[in-house]
């Protein structure tokens, strides 16, 4: 399955998803907050969701720093 960062998300289902998956109860007042935090972290992670890599690039075995 392909995603296209550039695509339209609707962030409140994947809120709702995320929390059924995790078992976690949002209360509806507080949802709304929820909801537009997630919606600054995924503008945040765009440019590095969206930086084009080579399709050869393999990952390192190990980390160096």
């Amino acid at each position: 399955m392909d995603v296209n960062p550039s695509d339209p998300v609707d962030l409140t289902a994947y809120v709702e998803a995320m929390a059924a998956a995790l078992e976690l109860t949002i209360p509806d007042d507080i949802k709304p907050s929820v909801v537009a935090n997630v919606a600054h972290i995924w503008a945040i992670a765009q440019p590095v969701i969206t930086f084009p890599l080579p399709d050869g690039l393999e990952s390192a075995p190990t980390f160096e720093p």
